[in-house]
């Protein structure tokens, strides 16, 4: 099964059932949101941007889930770019947000869906908070060894220290639009929101 294979089998499921996470019960809102767009990822319409793989929604905590799946994450470096990748697209992802274009994007998603996905038209619309909180997840079937180990590590390391990680490997596009990363942002980002990404395994979800 590759990646898009198993977004597709989780979009279904959780359309149908909402995901219960630290005690909240969570709404998939949109998949393969784009930005700056705001449009919705899809080979038949528009596909060009960076996008997050499923937003999640709680009305009772007021609290968006952003989070990046993969299939098999192997080793260090794809465990380091992955989480790379998480921040940076739940920083866009915050930056840029309303609830008026969150509103649009869900009402897009689902519309565009009707086949695909488990397909059903979501007419609701959504009173999201002004002001949210937001969490950062990093979903796979499978992680490498001493997963929670490194994530732990890295939650508590400054934005340099991550650029020192990043700079011991090979470049590529994730490790390269984490480094374009304003540090003022990152700092901000985490003092108002969140300096943790929390694993989700699939297979066990």
């Amino acid at each position: 099964m590759n990646e898009w294979d198993l977004q597709n089998l989780l979009s279904k499921y959780w359309r149908k059932n909402d995901l219960l996470f630290e005690s909240n019960y969570f709404k998939l809102i949109c998949w393969e949101l784009m930005f700056p767009s705001w449009s919705i990822n899809d080979n038949k319409r528009k596909w060009n941007e960076t996008s997050i793989d499923f937003i999640f929604y709680s009305q009772e905590s007021k609290t968006f889930i952003c989070g990046e799946l993969k299939n098999v994450i192997r080793g260090r470096k794809e465990l380091l770019s992955a989480y790379c990748q998480t921040i940076q697209r739940s920083m866009k992802f915050i930056s840029q947000y309303s609830s008026k274009k969150m509103n649009s994007a869900m009402k897009e998603c689902f519309s565009n869906s009707l086949i695909e996905r488990g397909g059903f038209a979501n007419k609701e619309t959504i009173n999201f908070s002004t002001k949210p909180n937001v969490k950062m997840m990093l979903l796979a079937y499978t992680f490498p060894k001493n997963t929670d180990e490194m994530i732990r590590k890295w939650n508590e390391m400054t934005f340099e220290e991550i650029i020192d990680l990043v700079e011991a490997y090979s470049e590529n596009k994730e490790f390269k639009r984490f480094k374009n990363i304003d540090k003022v942002d990152f700092v901000k980002f985490r003092n108002v929101y969140t300096k943790e990404i929390k694993l989700l395994l699939i297979n066990n979800s």
